[in-house]
């Protein structure tokens, strides 16, 4: 079995209704992100990765049919784990990364992954709350 390989046709749909629900920004480009499932989940500092946003790399320009701007990455056997409202929320999660800015002057549309617009510390949100005052 492959280690890491398309998402089904179902799962596409799936995403293609998150963005049309709430990503109209990339509508145009939704036949333009790759979903991919990788068998295993991976982890970073002992927690488990449930998915990866990422830029496509140049390179799939020249290999394939299709000019994909972006990927997301799948741990198959965590998403199967998940309920459908926390795979919903996986989805959402990343394509909320996913940003492409057209420039003002140049026309030229510039894609990238944007980070988190929060970031707290388990640790951090269990003594503390929600302390940071842009946040309420």
């Amino acid at each position: 079995m492959a280690d890491i390989y398309k998402a089904s046709e179902d799962l596409v749909k799936r995403v293609k209704a998150i963005i049309k629900a709430h990503h109209p920004e990339l509508f145009l480009i939704q036949d333009e992100i790759a979903v991919l499932i990788r068998d295993k989940a991976g982890k970073r500092g002992g927690r488990v990765v449930y998915g990866k946003s990422m830029k496509a790399p140049k390179i799939l320009e020249v290999l394939g049919d299709i000019d994909y701007k972006f990927i997301l990455e799948l741990a198959g056997d965590e998403w199967q784990n998940l309920n459908s409202p926390q795979q919903t929320a996986l989805l959402d999660h990343h394509l909320c990364a996913l940003r492409a800015e057209e420039d003002e002057n140049t026309g030229e549309v510039r894609y990238f992954v944007a980070p988190p617009d929060i970031g707290y510390y388990y640790d951090e949100l269990g003594r503390h709350g929600n302390w940071r005052p842009e946040l309420d």
